[in-house]
């Protein structure tokens, strides 16, 4: 079993370190990003700085799973929306909302490691604490079911929604929703 982690919100000197846990999700689960290999390593320090940036304001927040060794092994981030995201070509509105999105737990720490549950409560918290809500959404291709499953078992379950993936024709995302705090 792998050892020991900690839970930590980034800042922008960390920049370099996203870059590289994004690099290895996308090289690991090209359909879970809205965004390739290739797009990844086309943004410079300043494109990754904006993007932790822009997850440390009001309405935004980012969790890492860093090992002892110091490796980055998970990563979250929540958002709050008008409704749907922008990402959802639907905009019919619904209120606020909070938006999981960037799940990536390293493969050898998927599992009993517990990285995966304490990135998940450590955004419940911020989503029910600080933003006072009580349900959590995302959105999952239809083609991921380890993801699919993995959210099951902690409490989401299926809108109804389905939603065309931008650019694959084949692609699908279901749209899931958990009320909080999570029960498993």
């Amino acid at each position: 079993m792998p050892a020991a982690f900690t839970l930590h919100r980034p800042s922008e000197a960390d920049w370099a370190a996203i870059r590289d846990l994004r690099l290895r999700a996308v090289t690991d689960t090209p359909m879970a990003f809205l965004e390739t290999r290739e797009q990844v390593l086309a943004i410079d320090e300043a494109g990754w700085r904006e993007r932790v940036h822009r997850n440390q304001h009001a309405d935004a927040t980012q969790v890492i799973a860093v090992a002892d060794d110091g490796r980055w092994v998970g990563n979250m981030v929540s958002f709050i929306s008008d409704g749907p995201p922008a990402y959802v070509e639907r905009r019919e509105p619904r209120g606020r909302r909070a938006n999981l999105v960037g799940v990536f737990v390293d493969p050898e720490w998927r599992g009993d490691t517990g990285v995966t549950d304490a990135l998940l409560e450590a955004i419940a918290s911020w989503v029910t604490g600080e933003k006072g809500l009580g349900e959590l959404y995302l959105h999952v291709s239809e083609l991921n079911d380890r993801a699919r499953r993995a959210y099951l078992t902690r409490g989401f379950t299926a809108t109804g929604m389905v939603d065309v993936v931008p650019g694959d024709p084949v692609d699908r995302e279901v749209e899931m929703v958990a009320s909080l705090p999570l029960v498993r």
